[in-house]
């Protein structure tokens, strides 16, 4: 995985940098070269500097001048789309499958063991469906480490920015995702939206978790709040979590579930130090 650094330079990027490469030169104008060439060998030219030297009025044709102002829209509009495209930090890239079945990425069955394959269709904002039997784990690298359990159907988040627009965004719909965050998401976060209320995870060790009934959301480390529809619960304690009802029951703060410890737990123990590693 050591390529992955060139292989996230995507398609964008290296359109930006070759339409950067591509931008002529500014030349100037042959009429003003001519004039000011003449005024150098007649001497006109005053000796107290350029601050007495008037620049000629622009006798170009409208359609030059238009063209010209053109140009510079075009590059500063490259400017803007290499700078857009440069910000945002890399997408996920898989770290390992565990257990046996299928995945299912955007719709096509890949089988759970199939490394390559999965490595390959994973992008930001794909919706990822594990089967029983088996969990997937996934880094954007620097940013955070995923794990989806069984059974967990979800839409993966978008690439967080270097420099701006720094909270990456995704949607549980069903099943449990653990998340540990790292040093490139300091300052932004991560926000997993889900029908019952919404997590803006900001670090380090949370696990988010849906079922028909209801959405939990468990904190060992770090802070993240929470947010419903109706109103702003605010920061998890440590070792707590929120439980948000499907029915419009009132929110309930209760200590950390044991399955739910595990399974954030299990995270840590075999990716925690990912970061350190790569």
């Amino acid at each position: 995985m050591s390529d992955r650094n060139f292989k996230n330079l995507d398609n964008k990027q290296r359109l930006a940098q070759e339409a950067v490469r591509s931008l002529a030169h500014p030349q100037a104008d042959a009429d003003f070269r001519s004039r000011l060439k003449g005024q150098f060998m007649a001497g006109e030219i005053p000796e107290t500097g350029l601050s007495s030297f008037v620049v000629p009025e622009d006798t170009r044709p409208a359609s030059s001048r238009q063209w010209s102002r053109w140009g510079g829209l075009a590059a500063a509009a490259v400017l803007a789309f290499v700078v857009f495209s440069l910000n945002r930090l890399p997408g996920p890239e898989l770290v390992a499958t565990n257990g046996v079945g299928t995945v299912k990425v955007d719709g096509r069955d890949l089988a759970a063991d199939d490394s390559a394959g999965l490595d390959d269709a994973l992008r930001a904002g794909a919706r990822l469906q594990v089967g029983e039997g088996g969990s997937v784990d996934i880094v954007y690298p620097g940013s955070f480490v995923m794990r989806l359990d069984a059974g967990t159907d979800m839409v993966l988040p978008s690439r967080p920015g270097r420099w701006f627009l720094r909270s990456a965004r995704s949607r549980l719909e069903f099943g449990e995702v653990s998340v540990r965050t790292g040093p490139a998401l300091a300052g932004g976060g991560l926000t997993v939206d889900t029908p019952e209320g919404r997590t803006a995870i900001h670090g380090t060790l949370v696990s988010v978790f849906r079922n028909d009934d209801l959405t939990c959301v468990c904190l060992i480390e770090g802070s993240a709040d929470i947010s419903t529809a109706g109103k702003n619960l605010g920061g998890i304690p440590l070792g707590m979590r929120w439980v948000l009802f499907k029915d419009g029951s009132e929110p309930q703060l209760l200590d950390i579930a044991p399955p739910h410890r595990d399974h954030m737990l299990g995270l840590d123990k075999a990716l925690g130090e990912i970061f350190d590693r790569r």
